[in-house]
This record gives C-alpha cells, sequence and structure tokens, in this order.
C-alpha cells in the first residue's frame, strides 16, 4: 500500500473518531447562515472536519492544513467559503492553544509545591 493510501486511511479513521467532538466545536465556530441551512454546506463541513481531524489526530502543522483547505474551498466551494474556513480553523487553533496552555493559577501551584 501506498503513502497516500496509509495517509488517507488514517484520515478517514481520524474523521470518524473525531466527528461527533468536531461537531460540537464546529456549530460553535461556523458563521450563523451556515448553520441555518447544513445541507447547502455539506462539503465546507468536510472539509472543516478534514482538517481539524489532520491536525488534531494526525498532527500536521496548522499553517499546512489551514493553507490545504483553504485550497479546496477555492477550487470546489462558492466565493465566500475561503475565507470563513480559514476563520473558522484559525478559531479553532486559537482555541485548542489557549486550552492547552497552562493556567496561571496551576502554575503557582505548580512551583509552590516544587519548593
Amino acid at each position: 500500500m501506498c503513502f497516500s493510501q496509509r495517509f488517507a486511511k488514517k484520515l478517514l479513521a481520524a474523521v470518524a473518531d473525531k466527528w461527533d467532538s468536531h461537531v460540537v466545536i464546529i456549530e460553535k465556530i461556523s458563521p450563523p447562515d451556515w448553520k441555518s441551512a447544513p445541507a447547502g454546506r455539506i462539503l465546507e463541513f468536510s472539509i472543516l472536519h478534514l482538517a481539524m481531524s489532520e491536525m488534531v489526530v494526525l498532527e500536521t502543522r496548522h499553517p499546512i492544513v489551514i493553507n490545504e483547505a483553504v485550497d479546496l474551498a477555492k477550487r470546489f466551494c462558492d466565493g465566500s467559503a475561503p475565507r470563513i474556513i480559514n476563520g473558522c480553523l484559525r478559531t479553532f487553533v486559537k482555541d485548542r492553544s489557549a486550552a492547552a496552555a497552562p493556567k496561571p493559577q496551576a502554575l503557582e501551584l505548580k512551583q509552590e509545591v516544587s519548593v
């Protein structure tokens, strides 16, 4: 099996594994008009799921993933989709980084314990 087939299988498994948690996140970060007609945005939501899964599970660097997602949107979606997908994914990365950063209070407690 070649590299691209292995990668596609891993990515598909990652999307399936993270589907429910990513649906919740996409609900928060996507624009209201996309939420009102999700059937009309199947491709856009699919691009978001693929990109989020690639960043989280396969740990591909986010600038690369966002660039590829925007390129897919430019090629296959309507005029505003690339900009919106870019914004959604940047928000996702920012929120994920903020959640992973240690809280100042937790840092203080850690310093007190180590003294």
